[in-house]
């Protein structure tokens, strides 16, 4: 099968056939009464993301209808045969929504092949002007149960590949190929990996790793400098708190416009983190929250809704900060308390990291505290370790 799905909200098809439908209609509509019933193109199954047909959810409306074809696509292939598609979009929201409704159908990325596309760009009065190259999708049916992985080896799997095409692109740039298909290229081919472990994927015990999460993670592979003297966070951690970190890097406070060049094509917006209570804005500037604020936040909840890595990191130091009134110990011995495999790293990460004093301080006691429960349920956190532990670290 090979097709081409719609581009979410770029193109809307029936509206621009409408100039020629209407045409058409006047000479064939007697010859070909079947295909000339409507005035104009019928638009109610479109698959596309338009807001004045669908006000109320026009991304969720793309991907259902998109999920259906893909599922019907499915029923229909034998299970030895191939779905091709070629897709290119220099923004990652539309990727998202096309690959999870690729999976969700049950189709799994057996491989990526970048070709030119056939657009003549000159100066850019023709077809895109970001991304030149398109990406020929090789998908088959999943005819298995993907096996349980976690996001931090999946990601060492994913670096070596992406450094294992460094080489090749490096030389292809140097004959003029763009920046942003490099980036399409290399998100592809990692994109393969986390395909055929799709909804076995985990960042924590319990918590698999989304596609639009997996995009993420994939972005700050290939972003992230290879130079041994630059500093990133911890690897372990989930995508969207190395996100966070990187942007707060020796900061407590950033411009909202900055802030809004830091999640440039990552498909996330600001108020996904002030949801989750980790930034706040004031006067067109974000600031990080507290963590003492975060720490006195969860007071008021239930920790079996605390399975963030950077909400146990922060509500731990937060209850070690000198007169904060809130005891670590609380929420060490709560039953319902299972630490993401992050956590330690970003407890050391803020003991060793942050350069506020008092911050260093709180982390290297809440550090010690989870040392010595750690040491205490060395038993139940075994099959944990198996599964998360980080052994080497990135090679």
């Amino acid at each position: 099968m090979v097709t081409d799905p719609p581009f979410g909200g770029l193109l809307h098809y029936s509206e621009l056939s409408d100039f020629f439908y209407v045409w058409l209609r006047l000479v064939l509509k007697d010859r070909y009464p079947d295909n000339f019933t409507t005035e104009y193109v019928p638009k109610s199954l479109e698959i596309v993301e338009n807001r004045a047909r669908n006000p109320d959810d026009p991304a969720g409306f793309y991907q259902r209808l998109l999920t259906a074809a893909w599922t019907e696509s499915a029923r229909i292939l034998k299970a030895g045969g191939i779905l091709a598609f070629t897709f290119h979009h220099s923004e990652d929201e539309p990727w998202v929504q096309v690959l999870e409704s690729l999976f969700d159908a049950g189709f799994y990325l057996e491989a990526t092949y970048p070709i030119r596309s056939d657009e003549t760009k000159g100066e850019g009065e023709f077809g895109a002007r970001k991304v030149e190259y398109d990406i020929i999708h090789v998908c088959r049916k999943r005819t298995f149960e993907p096996t349980p992985v976690s996001w931090a080896k999946m990601r060492r799997v994913i670096q070596r590949e992406v450094q294992r095409l460094k080489d090749l692109l490096q030389h292809h740039q140097r004959e003029g190929l763009p920046e942003a298909d490099i980036q399409v290229i290399k998100r592809g081919k990692a994109l393969e990996y986390y395909s055929r472990h799709y909804g076995q994927v985990y960042e924590a015990e319990g918590q698999a790793l989304s596609v639009k999460d997996a995009v993420l993670g994939v972005l700050q592979v290939i972003d992230e400098p290879s130079d041994p003297s630059v500093e990133h966070p911890p690897v372990i951690a989930s995508p969207y708190t190395r996100q966070l970190l990187r942007m707060y890097l020796n900061t407590t406070e950033q411009p909202r416009n900055q802030v809004q060049k830091f999640l440039r094509g990552t498909g996330i917006a600001p108020s996904e983190f002030e949801d989750r209570g980790w930034i706040y804005e004031d006067r067109k500037v974000f600031y990080l929250t507290p963590f003492v604020d975060v720490a006195q936040a969860w007071q008021r909840k239930h920790r079996v809704g605390m399975v963030h890595d950077y909400d146990q990191a922060s509500c731990l130091i937060g209850a070690c900060f000198e007169g904060s009134g809130i005891k670590a110990e609380d929420t060490l011995s709560n039953p319902n308390f299972k630490p993401h495999p992050a956590l330690g790293s970003l407890l050391e990460w803020f003991c060793t990291r942050s350069k506020d004093p008092k911050v260093r301080t709180a982390a290297g006691r809440a550090e010690r505290l989870f040392k010595t429960w750690q040491a205490r349920h060395q038993q139940v956190q075994s099959t944990q370790i198996r599964m998360f532990g980080d052994p080497g670290g990135d090679t």
